[in-house]
């Protein structure tokens, strides 16, 4: 195979509409998320209370996170990607008209997210999908590492721009910025062209999910690591999620722009990973990527929570997001090599659906630890969990190679 460069990505145009839109929806979405964080943090009573609303973003996986993938396989995807773009238009401005009527409600606000996530419950696999599409094999990893690398361009400045808007605007420009910015990506979507209308037949939603099942059995590595990635979301998230605000707030008396300045730094990070990732152009030992990823993660985010000052914090949050490229990019493309195309979405949505599992209890997960062991020993707590996770997967991951290369022999 011969070698390619960066500069081939751009005869493929479509490729770059999705890199385009993909790039506006996410940093829509993470400002969304971080106005979201916040409010859950201070509109509420207590901690656990807070928990419940943060993880409302979570649950919609948990319902429709392994449908959404059956239909993006199914679906026409620039259609899926419309109605994510308008279905969450339209709910922004609800909640900009409550806001505009003084009736607003960080309840409601928690129903519109579980509504907005559940769009994407669909837009997701359906663009991730895209990026395999519109380009040719030996294009694959450059083009996920630059798709990696815009995206998280978008999201490092998403908690820049909410923490901007949490300390200078109101609620009601904030969510009328945010309203529009998620029908922009809409003109890309239009100039989108990738596949004509499939023909409208009746979807087996059980007989997709046990194709895609049977799939992961013979795929045990590729399900070991998604399942893994699972489990260490649900001690991480959390903590990043609630403890962060804490800490920003009571130990480095930042506030909100403390919060959005480490989002910040971790999103660059995330996006430096990718661009180093792409230039070691790894072919292999994805899982051990990303169990080690993981480890160098979780202890990361210990270092952030630890860190006496905001300058500490900033430095180790930079290599924390380092350390997540190496979970993203080698997981994308472990399902994209050993994945057919029909069933893409839905490796896709599988990964989703379980990564928002460990969400939807980490946030209860990390209440319940601030409470009882206190803010800083949580950090300790959730670092070793993760150490012990990983671990464990790799010895397993060790035994599936020996058995293979067993089965190879006889």
């Amino acid at each position: 195979m011969k070698d390619t460069s960066y500069k081939e990505l751009l005869k493929y145009h479509n490729y770059l509409f999705v890199l385009v839109l993909n790039m506006l929806s996410g940093f829509g979405f993470v400002i969304f998320q971080v106005v979201l964080y916040w409010l859950a943090y201070k509109m509420s009573d207590s901690t656990l209370q807070a928990a419940i609303v943060v993880q409302s973003s979570a649950v919609p996986y948990l319902l429709f996170g392994l449908i959404g993938g059956v239909y993006a396989d199914n679906w026409n995807k620039k259609k899926i990607i419309i109605w994510n773009q308008v279905g969450t238009g339209f709910i922004l401005f609800t909640i900009l008209i409550s806001y505009m009527l003084h009736i607003e409600s960080i309840w409601y606000i928690a129903v519109a997210s579980f509504l907005i996530v559940t769009f994407r419950c669909f837009y997701s696999p359906a663009i991730r999908s895209l990026v395999s599409i519109t380009l040719p094999e030996s294009l694959w990893l450059k083009g996920n590492s630059i798709f990696q690398l815009i995206l998280q361009l978008s999201r490092s400045l998403a908690p820049v721009i909410g923490g901007i808007l949490i300390a200078f605007f109101s609620m009601e420009w904030i969510f009328f910025f945010i309203c529009i910015l998620s029908l922009i990506p809409l003109v890309f979507v239009i100039s989108l062209k990738v596949e004509r209308e499939k023909n409208s037949k009746k979807i087996r939603v059980l007989k997709e999910l046990q194709e895609m099942f049977t799939l992961l059995q013979t795929k045990r590595m590729m399900f070991l690591s998604i399942v893994s990635f699972g489990v260490v979301l649900l001690f991480f998230t959390g903590m990043e999620r609630l403890g962060l605000p804490i800490i920003s707030d009571q130990q480095w008396q930042m506030g909100a722009k403390g919060f959005s300045l480490i989002l910040t730094l971790f999103a660059a990070g995330n996006a430096t990973g990718a661009i180093l990732l792409g230039k070691l152009d790894i072919k292999s030992n994805y899982p051990q990527f990303i169990m080690v990823g993981c480890i160098l993660w979780g202890f990361g985010l210990m270092g952030v929570g630890l860190s006496p000052t905001i300058l500490i914090a900033a430095i180790i949050a930079l290599f924390t997001g380092v350390a997540e490229a190496f979970i993203d990019l080698p997981m994308v493309l472990m399902i994209q090599k050993y994945t057919p195309e029909e069933q893409l979405g839905k490796v896709f949505s599988a990964l989703s659906t379980i990564a928002f599992i460990g969400e939807a209890g980490a946030s209860l997960l990390a209440a319940f630890m601030i409470d009882w062991t206190g803010i800083h020993f949580s950090f300790v707590i959730m670092a070793i969990s993760i150490l012990l996770i990983c671990s464990l997967s790799l010895f397993f991951m060790l035994i599936i190679r020996k058995e293979k290369v067993g089965e190879k022999h006889e």
